[in-house]
């Protein structure tokens, strides 16, 4: 296939070696291999995999050779301006992201930066000798804006002593984090930093490091219980038979499968292999990683997309020439240049966060199966709560007791119609007094974030909403705004209505910044630490806060389910989930599951020590099937009554979806192609169910429309969804319609 718009330095080559090349740019009409003549310099030195400086027009774009087959153009081709030093891309992840493409209906070159080194994204440079080179990051960690006090600085308006009052007395903060907490821009840091008020510097931030965290690491135990001596015997047998194999290994909360997966890695290093450990969210794990780099020594590597480009620079060296042979990382690093790999762990498999949301939209549990499968390697996935699709399709390696011998502790159920208006039942207010008395700690889960989740007016009715998302506004505090989560938008908060002018606009429902209030007055004692998205945006937040609340004495952990991910946190004694069944109320089927999961997750963090302990679970619908199995822990029992619910409507794992979504600020024109493409989808020539197009809330001025595909397999529920997406991909793009495919959707 001969590139459009292509410029020929040799003014049009004779036909020679010829390659086939991937372009890295975003072009939909460049989604397709494009034939390249190999200049006769090159000739033998470019392989698949190469990185190439590929001429597109006056530019030179970084190209990725996949194929070095005869070329399928019968005209002249264009010759490569020449290959670029750096790395290949080995053939196993060249293949597993060509495979990431077809399976999930996504752009090549999207799924290819999922592999090259890294310098691919940035700009070429032709070096002095001719040849051509990525600009790599440095393999430091780039300078940061930093602001400190100015000593004996004037005083400053108002508002400027707001944001001073944000800055360390005499340290420093980062000049990024000063204006996000403060909600000012630079600009106003630089006239102060005129003004004499603050002094500006730089400093190179500290690579992370996942020591120091303030938590203990507890030590190898010297005896396994017996349900681990028996799975590591397994999970040995199978590391050992060289054959690719994929197991679940279920444990409750607090069995020791963190030890079953380190006793792994020793063996599979024993063999020279190499390991991926993958967690849901790297910054939510730190104890985790504790463990892995204080029992495996400075081979672990650490690798997520939130890494500077010279940190990703510098685990990329290490992993390539073998200096480092464990990853462990976020879904991402499902991709990370491991050589030989003997062994994927999957940590946490039943958490969400595993699905990628932007294109392309893969699912790492699914593509560790897939590299497993063409490593010839194990693939551990582990957790508490079984996916049902994990719990159906794997065999299954059982913990059934915590490691220490304990009991998990009882759980209430706590009917909110029952008690006093309120965030706080009676029952858990009690027990946090009993907690803050004994100098313990307690973990609340409310899975809402921001203080107040609406503001309305009693006098007209008015609610605050986004202009450009059919949602309502949600109010924060330091600083008081009210915030779309959306797509950002933000508003002051009123004091009167906007509508009638009455001064009895109020709030509505409670986000963690609210529930937070409401506990310094009932437990003004305990330490409080609130982990959501909002505390945690600044790089290490995290670990910092989890180590402010491990510190010695009453403490409450308060937060989203981000309060549920894997902490091994001694003395706390109480843990409670607040709105349990708001998630219920969800149209979508894995809603059950998700409540399920978050109860046993969060009970799980309690009594982890053998303590005495309280777990509290209130709901407005206590009889609710997925709260009173969740009560019990029978975590079996949900499963498998799941299962059969979702054999019945041949949902997963009895069938398979594919979601697509048309979005547009053209409302008629969003409609009228959602119709337009259920219809194609549904009269194509596999046998598939459609369901919609059914109506989703606008986002950012877009309106959305969903199409579900469903099929017995998952080919032909994509290859119909591609079909629908097909017929109508021409009017789409005149109207400016955005249309997104995701395959094994996470939510529908």
């Amino acid at each position: 296939m001969q590139p459009s718009l292509m410029a020929d330095d040799a003014g049009g080559l004779a036909r020679g070696t010829c390659v086939q090349v991937y372009l890295l740019v975003d072009t939909r009409a460049l989604d397709r291999p494009l034939d390249y003549l190999v200049p006769a310099g090159l000739a033998g030195t470019i392989g698949r995999g190469a990185l190439v400086a590929c001429p597109l027009g006056p530019r030179r774009v970084v190209g990725v050779v996949v194929g070095t087959d005869p070329a399928t153009h019968a005209g002249r081709l264009v010759a490569l301006s020449g290959r670029v030093d750096t790395p290949a891309v080995p053939a196993p992840l060249l293949d597993l992201a060509m495979w990431v493409a077809r399976y999930y209906a996504a752009p090549v070159a999207s799924c290819l930066r999922l592999v090259v080194p890294p310098g691919a994204e940035g700009a070429l440079r032709r070096a002095a000798d001719g040849g051509w080179r990525l600009v790599v990051p440095a393999r430091g960690p780039a300078p940061r804006l930093i602001v400190r006090r100015a000593v004996d600085g004037p005083a400053g308006t108002a508002r400027q002593q707001e944001i001073l009052a944000r800055v360390p007395g005499e340290a420093a903060i980062a000049a990024a984090e000063l204006v996000r907490s403060a909600g000012t821009t630079m600009e106003t840091l630089r006239r102060m930093a005129s003004a004499g008020l603050v002094v500006l510097g730089s400093e190179a931030p500290v690579l992370e490091d996942i020591h120091g965290l303030g938590m203990p690491v507890p030590a190898a135990p010297e005896v396994l219980t017996p349900d681990q001596q028996t799975a590591g015997e397994r999970i040995a047998r199978a590391l050992a038979s060289g054959k690719p194999q994929a197991v679940l290994l279920h444990g409750v909360t607090g069995s020791g499968k963190t030890e079953v997966y380190l006793r792994a890695l020793d063996v599979v290093r024993t063999q020279g292999r190499g390991a991926i450990v993958l967690v849901p969210e790297i910054s939510l794990t730190p104890q985790l990683l504790s463990r892995l780099r204080a029992r495996l020594g400075p081979g672990v590597e650490v690798w997520h997309s939130n890494m500077t480009p010279g940190e990703r620079a510098r685990a990329d060296t290490r992993l390539r020439d073998g200096t480092a042979d464990v990853v462990v990382g976020a879904r991402s690093a499902v991709f990370a240049p491991v050589r030989e790999v003997g062994l994927i762990v999957v940590d946490e498999e039943h958490d969400a966060s595993y699905k990628q949301d932007s294109t392309p939209r893969y699912d790492a549990r699914q593509v560790a199966f897939r590299r497993g499968r063409d490593a010839g390697a194990l693939v551990v996935y582990g957790t508490a709560t079984p996916r049902p699709e994990t719990w159906h399709a794997l065999e299954r390696i059982q913990l059934h007791t915590r490691a220490d011998g304990s009991q998990p502790p009882a759980v209430r159920v706590v009917d909110m119609r029952t008690q006093r208006p309120g965030p706080v039942s009676a029952p858990l207010a009690r027990a946090l007094r009993d907690a803050a008395d004994r100098g313990h700690k307690a973990v609340l889960l409310l899975n809402r974030r921001g203080f107040a989740l609406m503001s309305l007016c009693r006098a007209c009715g008015w609610l605050a909403t986004c202009p450009s998302c059919d949602v309502s506004l949600v109010h924060h505090r330091d600083p008081a705004r009210l915030s779309c989560h959306h797509c950002g938008f933000e508003r002051p908060v009123p004091t009167v209505c906007p509508r009638c002018g009455s001064s009895e606009v109020m709030r509505g429902g409670m986000g963690t910044q609210g529930l937070e209030q409401a506990l310094t007055k009932i437990v003004p004692t305990m330490r409080l630490v609130r982990l959501d998205a909002s505390s945690t945006a600044a790089r290490g937040s995290v670990a910092e806060l989890l180590a402010e609340f491990a510190q010695p004495g009453a403490a409450i952990l308060l937060g989203t389910q981000m309060v549920a991910k894997g902490h091994d946190l001694p003395e706390v004694t109480v843990a409670a989930v607040l709105d349990a069944d708001a998630g219920l109320r969800h149209p979508d089927f894995r809603a059950e599951e998700r409540a399920f999961d978050l109860i046993v997750q969060t009970a799980g963090r309690a009594g982890r020590r053998g303590e005495r302990s309280t777990v509290i679970v209130q709901a407005w619908e206590p009889g609710s099937r997925a709260i009173q199995l969740a009560s019990q822990l029978a975590v079996e029992t949900f499963l498998e009554g799941e299962l059969e619910r979702r054999r019945q409507y041949l949902m997963p794992p009895f069938g398979h979806l594919v979601r697509v979504v048309i979005e547009g600020h053209d409302a008629a024109a969003v409609i009228g192609l959602g119709r337009a493409l259920a219809a194609a989808a549904a009269d194509a020539a596999w046998p598939v169910t459609v369901l919609g197009p059914a109506p989703l809330h606008r986002v950012r001025g877009r309106t959305r429309r969903a199409v579900l595909v469903r099929a017995d397999r998952v080919a032909e529920a994509r290859a119909a969804a591609l079909s629908g997406v097909a017929a109508v991909a021409d009017e789409a793009a005149s109207g400016d319609v955005r249309i997104v495919v995701d395959v094994d959707p996470q939510t529908t």
